[in-house]
């Protein structure tokens, strides 16, 4: 970019002194400690959805496969040359609790963590919010839609379509290990396709990340202008990046190591994470509105 246009370690630091506000502190420890209480409660509701690793030894007989039972069903993927099984047990009551309890969290958190980026955005600004600002996202129905709306897309569409670009490495590493059982059958062409997959892999996930990208200045465009309509919000959230798009998704892949340790502790670190990375992102935004501004554009 520009010289003009601050260095993102500038950025950051301004995002880490910005995020000390009081304001930021207390919207931060109201989502974040109402994140931890809904994964709680899913946890004491058996409504997460587990996996284990066991050792092949105790599915000698058992095939790769969809195994049902009068509860529910297991799915079973063997990987003879780690000696491994990832088995994952499902019952119907336990999927029907997961749906439930997704559907109750994301209804209450979307407003609030709009909320969050609506105070956010005020401190930006130079104002001074009351925390009790946040609930307005609930109590008037306007903002309430437009807010599940958008997290809709962020939350629920951005994902399914990154689950679905995750299938051709899913049916590579199929492929891989139910073709290859012993080192003995390892060759080139399967160091190859195994390869392949991890490869793939990692593509989905970078392409999940760059749509999450995409999308995001519509979130922010929506805390910082809850007037605007839905259809004005995502057209001039989508049309804030434009230009800037790729640098604007390289700048976030900055914060992967963060994102990454958000998710290893259960949301957690957001007590960090969340304004560090939302006030960061904010700042860039802003950025390139005042230097599209100076350019005239």
């Amino acid at each position: 970019m520009n010289e003009q246009f601050p260095h993102r370690r500038e950025l950051k630091f301004r995002a880490k002194r910005w995020m000390m506000h009081p304001s930021c502190v207390r919207v931060t420890l109201l989502l974040v400690c109402v994140m931890l209480a809904f994964f709680g409660i899913r946890y004491l509701l058996g409504a997460n959805l587990t996996y284990a690793l066991v050792s092949l030894e105790n599915y000698q007989d058992t095939a790769t496969g969809i195994y049902y039972n009068a509860e529910g069903f297991s799915i079973i993927f063997r990987m003879d040359l780690t000696q491994m099984v990832l088995a994952i047990p499902l019952t119907y009551d336990q999927l029907a609790a997961f749906l439930v309890a997704a559907v109750v969290t994301f209804l209450v958190l979307s407003p609030l963590r709009m909320g969050a980026m609506e105070q956010y955005w005020s401190v930006l600004r130079g104002g001074q919010p009351k925390i009790n600002q946040v609930f307005r996202w609930y109590t008037q129905p306007g903002r309430l839609g437009k807010a599940w709306a958008v997290e809709f897309v962020l939350q629920v569409l951005v994902r399914l379509v990154g689950i679905i670009a995750t299938i051709p490495s899913l049916y590579l590493y199929y492929t891989f290990y139910t073709t290859v059982t012993s080192l003995e059958q390892m060759s080139t062409g399967a160091s190859l396709l195994q390869s392949a997959a991890a490869l793939l892999a990692m593509a989905a996930a970078i392409f999940c990340f760059w749509l999450h990208s995409l999308f995001l200045p519509v979130r922010y465009c929506l805390a910082a202008h809850p007037e605007y309509s839905l259809k004005e919000t995502f057209r001039r959230g989508l049309r804030s990046m434009k230009g800037y798009r790729g640098r604007f998704f390289w700048y976030r892949m900055t914060f992967a190591v963060w994102f990454f340790l958000s998710q290893l502790t259960y949301n957690a670190l957001d007590l960090f994470v969340l304004p560090y990375t939302s006030m960061a992102s904010m700042l860039y935004i802003q950025e390139v509105a005042r230097f599209r501004q100076q350019q005239g554009v």
